[in-house]
């Protein structure tokens, strides 16, 4: 009988052993992920699950809209390149039409964020947490300076 208390003693501590390594190791796996920085992936990244959004956007004008600033001569004004490119001056974002021409135009990532924390969570329940809409992100490019009708 002591024999058996001994193997159900040591099973029950090894057991409590892995459970609390288990959960002191994956948290802090988890909390370095999130406190990466986010960077601008483009929009490739997006079509990959959520292809038939991206297919609809791109019909829309606004998902062109880097060819006016090329048909003014304004697509290396810092100004105009803010609102007609992805990411602009932020990590994974656009530099310039030779270094990061995928990053032209306005993408999915203008408006829900940089999404490499989006595309690479682990869980159903992270991803779903990593983009989210800021209130007023439509004024950060869409105020009165010089385009009529904002």
């Amino acid at each position: 009988m002591k024999r058996f208390i001994k193997k159900a003693f040591f099973l029950i501590i090894t057991t409590f052993l892995v459970i609390a390594v288990y959960y002191a190791i994956i948290p802090n796996a988890f909390s370095e992920e999130t406190n990466q920085e986010p960077r601008y992936v483009g929009m490739e990244k997006c079509k990959n699950c959520h292809a038939e959004h991206v297919e609809t956007y791109s019909k829309w004008k606004y998902s062109r809209n880097f060819r006016v600033l090329e048909m003014r001569g304004k697509d290396r004004d810092p100004e105009c390149l803010r609102c007609h490119t992805t990411g602009y001056g932020k990590p994974g974002g656009f530099v310039d039409i030779e270094t990061t021409p995928d990053m032209k135009n306005v993408q999915c990532e203008v408006c829900h964020g940089p999404a490499s924390l989006h595309v690479s969570a682990p869980t159903v329940e992270v991803h779903q947490r990593t983009l989210s809409i800021p209130k007023n992100i439509c004024t950060t490019c869409h105020y009165q300076h010089k385009h009529m009708g904002y």
